[in-house]
């Protein structure tokens, strides 16, 4: 989990759920290694839907713990094959029903390239999922070819702007 911090204040907001493979001969693969590999191998959702339940699960149980983590939020990482399940939107809904975590502690982060790409057959999950509470945010904004004023026209909660797009500001 990488903890999340407001600027202004310094402040815990929340963490986010970070998928890791370590390999017992190769160490340590990285994310763009293997997601692609488990993408290619239909292997996403179950790799998801682990994800989201060990993140909705920890944070429950860290909140059960402390009331100062309460408000906390957990974060995760949706790939674009996972938009286009058709019962995307329910996986989420169990995920949330089965750890009793409040719906509006957990941000789903979709790639501005995936979201784009897959729009179309997105919208209906998005919807889905506002309504539910969950919230939506886009991940690495700015690699990608969208602009603000499409953006302000999707159910989304929030952006991450792209290291790559802000590195040179001072």
């Amino acid at each position: 989990y990488q903890p999340l911090y407001r600027l202004g204040s310094g402040r815990l907001e929340g963490f986010e759920a970070l998928a890791r493979w370590q390999h017992p001969q190769l160490g340590a693969i990285a994310p763009d290694v293997f997601i692609p590999i488990a993408e290619e191998a239909a292997l996403m959702a179950p790799l998801t839907d682990f994800m989201l339940d060990r993140a909705c699960r920890q944070l429950r149980e860290w909140q059960l713990r402390s009331p100062g983590f309460e408000g906390l939020k957990v974060q995760v990482n949706i790939s674009g094959n996972d938009m286009a399940h058709a019962a995307f939107a329910q996986r989420i809904e169990r995920a949330i029903r089965n750890s009793g975590l409040n719906p509006q502690r957990l941000t789903l982060e979709l790639t501005e390239n995936t979201l784009m790409e897959g729009v179309d057959g997105a919208l209906d999950s998005l919807g889905q999922l506002q309504k539910l509470g969950v919230g939506l945010s886009i991940d690495d904004f700015g690699t990608g070819y969208s602009s603000l004023s499409y953006l302000s026209s999707l159910p989304i909660d929030s952006l991450k702007i792209d290291r790559s797009f802000v590195q040179c500001m001072r």
